[in-house]
């Protein structure tokens, strides 16, 4: 069975090819701005942007190194190994703020 589409759908559809101006300029300054250009829904860990290693391909959400981020809370904060561990699984990996929640990696290099 052949399927007709409507003058109508043609033209939304050729809207939509219209609108997205392909190439854009990303920023490459830093990995947080990089994310933000191609994501501008990314949600970033605060104090965190040291241990961004990239994002994910298919949400594009902001990945984060696990141990990089104590070692953030230990230089920073002045935190041992064990309340960084604390700090990172209670307050930080354990929220949910929506589609875009930051991904925190574990490495095993």
């Amino acid at each position: 069975m052949t399927e007709y589409k409507s003058d109508m759908d043609t033209d939304k559809m050729s809207l939509t090819k219209k609108e997205k101006k392909y190439p854009h300029l990303v920023d490459c300054s830093s990995k947080r701005s990089f994310i933000s250009d191609i994501n501008e829904e990314a949600l970033f860990a605060d104090g965190f942007d040291d241990a961004i290693i990239g994002y994910d391909a298919c949400g594009y959400r902001v990945v984060y190194n696990f141990n990089k981020c104590m070692e953030v809370l230990k230089k920073n904060d002045g935190m041992d190994l064990q309340e960084a561990n604390e700090y990172m699984e209670f307050n930080v990996v354990g929220s949910f703020v929506g589609d875009f929640t930051p991904l925190f990696v574990h490495s095993l290099t």
